[in-house]
């Protein structure tokens, strides 16, 4: 659709932004269960799906612009399958208690450096402290994240709404322009953007700024 096989090699636009998962308490969605009977095996195959689904959005998502972020209080094995967990390239750890736990967030090299592990982390001093391992950078990075109250974060999330759109209303249009842009003649589709900043057609940007107008259904 953008010409392009990676979309970082143009960047986004309105018509195609990040977008940005978010799996908070993510331990609660790939939980295991066992058992023979017909709600535990619902559960299960549930719970299946979504290993898969997160699976393919880490491993090919970035390409396209999704992000995904995998947010839970202990990262082991039985909180975050580990295919999907060892192939996240960024991770983050606040205080841990066990080295364990700070390898199953950050990887094994943190056994090689003691100083910089979350362990360390346990004391009042280090609220919103975190170590982060980065792909392609040696060691570790401690970060300090500012407090912000739910009075400040409700503000931000105000003023910055109109920057957000719900996903699948963009997609929608994405797939309605795509049709639009088939040739009559050979049935082949031409890309969907000339450049980033020059759509080859307009209709995803009126869309969009009927949305910002009306509202989207299940916009944030």
């Amino acid at each position: 659709m953008l010409g392009v096989k990676n979309m970082w090699h143009v960047g986004p636009s309105p018509q195609w932004p990040l977008t940005v998962l978010i799996i908070d308490e993510a331990h609660t969605f790939f939980r295991e269960y066992k058992g023979s009977d017909a709600e535990t095996k619902r559960l299960a195959a549930l719970t299946a799906e979504n290993a898969r689904l997160v699976e393919d959005l880490v491993k090919k998502g970035r390409s396209v612009g999704i992000l995904v972020i995998l947010i839970s209080q202990k990262t082991t094995g039985d909180a975050i399958p580990t295919f999907i967990r060892d192939v996240c390239p960024i991770g983050l750890s606040f205080a841990q208690k066990t080295v364990e736990a700070a390898v199953a967030a950050l990887g094994d090299d943190i056994r090689n450096w003691p100083d910089a592990s979350p362990v360390t982390l346990q004391d009042p001093a280090y609220v919103g402290v975190a170590v982060m391992a980065m792909q392609g950078r040696p060691g570790y990075t401690r970060i300090r994240t500012p407090y912000v109250s739910d009075a400040d974060a409700a503000r931000v999330a105000e003023a910055t709404s109109h920057l957000t759109a719900d996903p699948a209303f963009l997609l929608d249009t994405l797939l309605d322009t795509r049709l639009a842009a088939r040739s009559p003649t050979t049935g082949r589709t031409k890309p969907l953007f000339r450049s980033p900043s020059s759509p080859e057609h307009p209709l995803p940007e009126r869309r969009l700024r009927s949305w910002r107008r009306n509202g989207s259904p299940g916009a944030p």
